[in-house]
């Protein structure tokens, strides 16, 4: 059936396109035949002008009768009435008919069911009108025949404007599914993007981390057993805490795949406020001096502020690991009403450093994008002493 209903859809628009043209010439068409007609009566009572023009204002319906439903029928009961009644009263002018039936046609397809009663207005003159426009000798059966021909052609017109109607609203259905279906889409894709940024920013932090203590633990692991050993377990750590939100991660994606209706089931929590000090504690362990302000609660904030403030704090610490290993670095976390301020500050190197790791260089790129979309500003700036300045401002949100 929907195949059907496209295929109406598509041909009433083809019509629609073509249908002024169209009507134009067989308006045309029908005045020059009515001309003619009335030009070889016996019976031409009037001027053939007047019987040309009755002609052609009987193919109203034809030009007009979309737009101007109400005018064009009353215009072609009109001229019929006056050519079969006033002008050429004759038992062979079958043109008054057929204008009749096209107006009947127009008021069925394109009128609601008021012209119903102009209809039967019209029905109530056809006694008026079979003796001018009889079929036969017998007035009762062209009564009935101008009757039931006028109704068809009614009932024609309101079938025609079902159909279209039919067509106009499964098209329409259509559209909104294509409208659900790409609202879907550009969730999933917008979701799929928020966990890629999440998981560069938690491999890049971990693996930071995991790569210069390693390289610390290589070089003191002689000399040095017992801190080569904390080293060591602060490696473990940082390896099983990426994995979890790695795990974390890929599981959202799977319910993504699994759902592509973008299912509302419960996912892993967000890393959020209140993981702030653990991952501070976790780059102290790479030789990072790093000072905490206090931490506001994150039962009072929304939890996508508290999820930002996060990632802003762990570019921060990666970015001091990667590029000032060793150096001071301050982490600033404050309410500014109702939202966030976050800071991460860090000092120049004692003294110029290779990075054993190689930054993306998507890592700002992509806080600047959670921010941006939160309604925040993030500014990445050299400090005064060399050093390296995040602040990110976070308004408040409600979800």
């Amino acid at each position: 059936m929907t195949g059907r209903w496209r295929d109406l859809a598509e041909r009433a628009r083809a019509k629609a396109a073509k249908g002024p043209a169209w009507g134009v010439l067989a308006a045309l068409l029908f005045t020059l035949v009515a001309a003619r007609e009335t030009a070889v009566s016996p019976d031409l009572t009037g001027p053939l002008w007047a019987n040309v023009l009755c002609g052609a204002g009987m193919t109203a319906p034809l030009v007009a009768g979309r737009r101007h439903p109400g005018f064009t029928v009353v215009m072609g009961l009109a001229a019929a009435m006056a050519q079969t009644t006033w002008l050429t009263p004759s038992t062979h002018l079958a043109m008054p008919l057929l204008g009749v039936l096209v107006a009947a046609h127009c008021a069925g397809r394109c009128s609601s069911t008021r012209w119903a009663a102009l209809l039967l207005l019209g029905l109530a003159l056809t006694e008026e009108w079979a003796g001018p426009i009889a079929v036969n000798s017998d007035p009762l059966g062209d009564g009935l025949f101008v009757s039931v021909a006028l109704w068809a052609a009614w009932l024609l017109g309101r079938s025609g404007r079902a159909g279209e109607r039919l067509a106009r609203e499964a098209e329409a259905r259509r559209q909104a599914e294509r409208e659900r279906e790409a609202r879907i889409q550009a969730a999933v894709a917008a979701e799929r993007q928020d966990v890629a940024r999440d998981l560069h920013d938690t491999v890049a932090h971990a693996v930071t981390l995991m790569v210069l203590q390693a390289t610390g633990t290589r070089l003191i692991a002689r000399a040095q057993p017992e801190a080569a050993e904390t080293a060591l377990a602060s490696i473990e750590k940082t390896g099983r805490r990426a994995t979890e939100d790695l795990r974390a991660m890929l599981h959202i994606l799977r319910e993504d795949d699994d759902d592509p209706g973008g299912g509302t089931g419960p996912s892993a929590p967000s890393p959020g406020l209140d993981d702030v000090p653990a991952l501070v504690e976790g780059a102290r362990g790479s030789g990072l001096d790093i000072s905490l302000s206090p931490v506001p609660a994150g039962a009072g904030q929304p939890p996508s502020l508290g999820h930002a403030a996060y990632r802003t704090v762990q570019e921060g610490l990666t970015n001091a690991v990667r590029y000032a290993p060793g150096s001071k670095v301050d982490v600033t976390v404050c309410a500014n009403g109702g939202g966030l301020t976050v800071t991460v500050v860090n000092c120049a190197p004692a003294a110029p450093v290779r990075s054993v790791v190689q930054g993306t260089g998507t890592g700002l790129i992509g806080l600047r994008e959670r921010v941006t979309a939160l309604g925040g500003t993030l500014d990445a700036s050299p400090g005064e002493d060399g050093g390296f300045v995040l602040a990110v401002e976070l308004p408040r949100k409600t979800a």
